[in-house]
């Protein structure tokens, strides 16, 4: 097959999963699955949820698909992820229906990265690198939480992980990364039409946590090839997720140290996220959910112009990743004063 049958093979393809996607999300609004406001949401008016089956349905048959079509071989890892993805699927779609408790959730979360990293990383490493187990663990259950945390504007979400797969699919040198990347960015693409900006459904946890794992997993795929990360030598594919999700790790990071400082209980659902608090005040909803793409380009662009080689270069990174945190953290604590919120 020469490179132009395989393009247009792979535009079918693409249609054809997109297609899909958005057929199940039509669906999914037909049937009437509500999402009644409450002390977290940011709307006002009952809305349908669980658009995010259309997506993990595309990513899933996309993933399986393109595998057999490639002719590529089934590992451990790609089995591991599509099953682990299938499994927080289920459950975040019976919470969908039937709002399980925060730490319920932080149970299947718990059982589906701990899953997920025994199936990449070899049992014969971790005997004297047990920290990596940690650390992976760690970040699948934080990213997979921020992800359904920072769920609470059309759009947002799934825009952010859009921009993720896009830089991922052209950036990684894995395999695996470009057809996860692909598959999950057509199940977004089908179902963004129908939440931004005005949502005639939303992702609901089935969406935003399948999509804080498979971006999770993305960080973590050179464990799979036995390339094994130093403290001061992370994987590309690690840093260029950090960067990419650093506006959802640093707001979340914010909320819970300033809800732990306060005393409150940080498993309690609230709307004292940057982003909540900023459409609190009366910023355009259409903003805030820019805004957040904004940061996740940013965070890319400055991954690919300071390669991460030289002391200075980690330097000027870092500070320029941080620095529109800090400006729309300031941005948001005046409008506060402004509309005198005292409560977030």
């Amino acid at each position: 097959m020469n490179s132009t049958h395989f393009q247009i093979l792979l535009l079918i393809w693409l249609i054809i999963n997109t297609i899909l996607s958005a057929t199940i999300v039509k669906y999914i609004a037909s049937i009437g699955i509500m999402d009644n406001p409450n002390q977290r949401s940011s709307h006002t008016i009952p809305t349908p949820k669980g658009g995010g089956v259309g997506i993990v349905s595309a990513f899933l048959t996309g993933s399986i698909s393109s595998i057999y079509f490639l002719n590529q071989h089934y590992s451990l890892s790609i089995i591991a992820l599509l099953l682990t993805v299938t499994f927080i699927s289920f459950f975040s779609w019976l919470d969908d229906i039937k709002q399980w408790s925060a730490f319920y959730k932080l149970i299947i979360q718990s059982i589906a990265a701990l899953f997920l990293c025994f199936c990449i990383i070899p049992l014969s490493f971790l005997q004297n690198h047990l920290y990596i187990l940690l650390f992976s663990i760690i970040w699948i259950i934080y990213i997979t939480n921020a992800y359904n945390f920072m769920d609470g504007l059309n759009g947002l979400v799934s825009g952010v992980a859009t921009i993720c797969c896009i830089f991922i699919y052209f950036y990684s040198s894995y395999l695996e990364c470009k057809i996860f990347s692909l598959s999950l960015l057509t199940g977004l693409i089908g179902f963004l039409p129908f939440n931004f900006p005005k949502a005639e459904i939303f992702m609901g946890d089935v969406g935003s946590q399948a999509c804080g794992l498979i971006l999770a997993f993305f960080a973590l795929i050179p464990l799979s090839f036995n390339e094994y990360p130093q403290l001061l030598h992370l994987p590309n594919e690690t840093l260029l997720m950090f960067f990419l999700l650093f506006g959802f790790i640093y707001d979340v990071a914010f909320t819970l140290i300033r809800r732990i400082i306060n005393k409150e209980n940080f498993l309690q659902a609230h709307r004292s996220h940057l982003y909540q608090m900023a459409h609190r005040c009366h910023i355009s909803a259409v903003l805030i959910t820019c805004t957040e793409w904004f940061f996740c380009i940013w965070g890319g662009s400055i991954f690919y112009l300071f390669p991460l080689v030289t002391l200075q270069n980690i330097e000027i990174a870092f500070l320029l990743l941080i620095l529109p945190q800090i400006l729309w953290t300031l941005f948001v604590i005046y409008k506060t004063q402004v509309f005198q919120i005292k409560k977030w």
